[in-house]
Formats: structure tokens, C-alpha cells, sequence
């Protein structure tokens, strides 16, 4: 498995735990000003879910939000999700499309429709962790991917 790319950003010094997972909503419009925009959300891609893999030790407070905030190393994080059971071959790079079956009161509905992944995105297979019981009857595989650039 090919080591990804670690990216520096600024998060608050609470969050600031190797393993920690978030989903990047964006920045508020006085950020552009911030003479740290370009460390702190530039470099990271809205509505993605990132993993904080390391930390640093340099600190600094956000003028926004007077907030402590620290440096650290991201990752884009793997996502489980529901996948078609004939596509959930490990190490398969797929295209992920999101099920459509309007159940938004099914218990697995975030698992089909995952924060973090667009439809569209390529997508190794990381690990298949069995079947779904889907209430529609599609055949589902519960799997962890991780996106993948086009090559």
C-alpha cells in the first residue's frame, strides 16, 4: 500500500490528536486575510474528510475565532461505505457512485451516501468488512475506500 502524501494545516490544539477525523466545510470569507489561509484551508479540498497522522509543535492563535491553534499533518481519510457486492474486490479501483433508493430513514443510509466521497471518485478498495442487509434488496458490500488519483 503506497504511503500518501501527508498535507499541513491549522487546527484547534483540542482536536490536535493523531487519529483524529474531520470533514472540511471551508473557511469563513475574513480567513482570505489570515496571513496563515494558505497553510490553515488552502491546501485542503472542501468536503473532504481528513485524518490528522501527525503533529507538530508549533502553535498560534486564530484572530477569528480566538482560538488556540496548532500545526499538523493530514491525510485524506479512507471512508467505509456501501458498495455493489460484485464490485467489492480488495485492491479493485472503482468508480464510487452513491445508491439512490430514497430510504433517507434507513439505518445504513450514511454508509451508502458517505461524507467525504463524491460520485465520481476513484477509489481503491481497502478492505471488505462483509454484507449489508439492505431494506431496497440491492446486493451491498460494507467497504473502506480510499481515493486514488488518476494515474
Amino acid at each position: 500500500m503506497p504511503k500518501r502524501k501527508a498535507l499541513i494545516t491549522l487546527i484547534s490544539s483540542k482536536q490536535a490528536k493523531e487519529g483524529f477525523t474531520f470533514l472540511h466545510k471551508g473557511s469563513a470569507p475574513k480567513c482570505q486575510e489570515c496571513k496563515y489561509f494558505h497553510v490553515c484551508v488552502k491546501n485542503l479540498e472542501l468536503g473532504r474528510v481528513y485524518k490528522v497522522v501527525g503533529l507538530r509543535e508549533k502553535r498560534m492563535q486564530c484572530e477569528l475565532t480566538d482560538t488556540d491553534m496548532m500545526v499538523v499533518e493530514v491525510v485524506e481519510s479512507e471512508i467505509e461505505t456501501a458498495i455493489l457486492s460484485k464490485q467489492a474486490i480488495e485492491g479493485a479501483v472503482i468508480l464510487f457512485q452513491t445508491r439512490e433508493c430514497g430510504m433517507e430513514n434507513c439505518e445504513d443510509f450514511e454508509l451508502c451516501s458517505p461524507k467525504g466521497l463524491l460520485n465520481g471518485d476513484r477509489c481503491e478498495i481497502v478492505k471488505i468488512n462483509g454484507n449489508l442487509e439492505c431494506p431496497r434488496e440491492f446486493p451491498l458490500a460494507r467497504v473502506v475506500l480510499r481515493r486514488v488519483q488518476a494515474s
